[in-house]
């Protein structure tokens, strides 16, 4: 491999999660973002995968995610290619049928099936049902627990995203939680506290495939304007969507509503509770809300890179990059790049423009849900700081263990204020 940073950094591992205990590592994409070229690491603890690529400034990771011919979406978006090597069924098998993992002209042909849906003026239409789910949620969580000392990712976080992607796609609001942990035991797979084995990851899509079969075989006998049916019906080069299209299609639209929104609100949440500068700043309504989203997403993008793959010989950044290598567009670093963002480290409300790559770092696969996402993270900020305006954390968060996903697994709170 030819690489050209720095010699202290040639046999750093950027996938190890030593490294990333304490959320993702900042001084070292700092470091790598200063260093010539791209920088190669080992994926040591995958042991029958290969290695991959860093892609850590702002411009290269816009390059790459522009470039669709020389750098593909298909097989994988995260690093690892398989995760069952004893020959036993593979998830990541069953992930080629998403869209998310298609390059053009399929992958364009499929964002179009639903993406009316998710327009700006569409998701307006949302709107009251967003601000009903967030206070239902908020008055669940206080008739378990009357004191108002709660988890803000499990007790809150988990629930409102599922249920507001869930009423889109017609599942019944008593199995959204379900739906949560099915998606939770594949995403994380790094975390042995979510998912004890990789195994775990093909038990839960066993039970998730099931139960979206009996919706999609309810929906083609009886059609309703939701967007499973919306699935059920579309076609593509005048075909309709294969059955297991349908599932994963599906299955992505639940793991991308639920993960994305729920990371972003709950670690910008924290970053404004450490933060009395800025949170005085938010209440006061002294700069908008959806300024305020801006921020909380080019901080804490939900997830922490995508993959693509090379299909040709290529160059990037002075470095030689070979058909078949794997490269991590890392969004966490692009969102921090110097030359882009004045003060990059300092989470700042007031931040304009703020042209964060947390959406991805631009081209085709820009997000199908930015809109939504904006205007649900907007409602739940704005519903939060009305109703609990005395809202103080409680104790220390903890993270989930993953490189992919740049989340926390817990976060206390008081919700009428004390802090421990």
């Amino acid at each position: 491999m030819s690489t050209t940073t720095a010699p202290e950094l040639a046999n750093l591992d950027v996938s190890d999660l030593g490294l990333w205990k304490d959320g993702p590592p900042h001084e070292v994409f700092s470091q790598l973002r200063d260093a010539d070229g791209l920088h190669w690491s080992d994926l040591g603890d995958f042991e029958h995968e290969t290695g991959f690529w860093s892609v850590v400034r702002y411009e290269d990771i816009a390059a790459v995610g522009r470039d669709h011919e020389t750098f593909s979406s298909q097989r994988s978006i995260t690093l690892v290619n398989k995760l069952a090597w004893d020959g036993s069924p593979d998830p990541i098998d069953l992930g080629q049928h998403m869209m998310i993992c298609q390059d053009p002209p399929r992958h364009d042909r499929l964002k179009a099936l639903v993406q009316r849906a998710f327009t700006p003026k569409r998701s307006l239409q949302h709107a009251e049902r967003m601000r009903e789910i967030i206070n239902l949620v908020y008055d669940r969580a206080l008739e378990q627990k009357p004191d108002g000392r709660l988890d803000l990712v499990q007790d809150v976080g988990v629930h409102v995203p599922s249920m507001v992607i869930g009423d889109m796609l017609g599942v019944p609001r008593e199995d959204a939680e379900q739906l949560v942990d099915w998606t939770n035991r594949t995403t994380a797979f790094e975390d042995p506290r979510m998912v004890a084995d990789l195994g775990e990851v093909m038990r839960a899509l066993e039970e998730f495939v099931p139960y979206v079969d009996r919706m999609v075989e309810d929906r083609r006998a009886h059609p309703t304007d939701d967007l499973t049916t919306a699935l059920v019906q579309a076609q593509v080069d005048d075909e309709h969507l294969a059955h297991e299209e349908i599932v994963m299609f599906f299955f992505l639209l639940m793991v991308a509503g639920n993960d994305s929104t729920r990371a972003v609100f709950t670690s910008g949440m924290k970053n404004l509770l450490e933060d009395p500068e800025q949170m005085e700043i938010v209440s006061s309504g002294a700069v908008p809300l959806e300024q305020v989203v801006e921020e909380f997403v080019r901080y804490n993008p939900a997830f922490a890179y995508m993959r693509r793959t090379a299909t040709r010989d290529t160059e990037l950044a002075g470095a030689r990059v070979r058909q078949g290598d794997k490269l991590a567009m890392w969004y966490v670093s692009g969102n921090r790049d110097e030359s882009v963002f004045e003060r990059p480290q300092r989470f700042d409300v007031r931040r304009r423009p703020n042209p964060h790559q947390g959406f991805s770092g631009g081209g085709r696969h820009f997000c199908l849900g930015a809109g939504l996402a904006r205007l649900e993270l907007k409602l739940w900020i704005e519903e939060t700081l009305r109703r609990f305006p005395d809202l103080a954390l409680a104790g220390d968060g903890e993270r989930v263990s993953s490189t992919f996903l740049n989340q926390y697994r817990e976060i206390p709170v008081a919700l009428h204020g004390h802090a421990a």
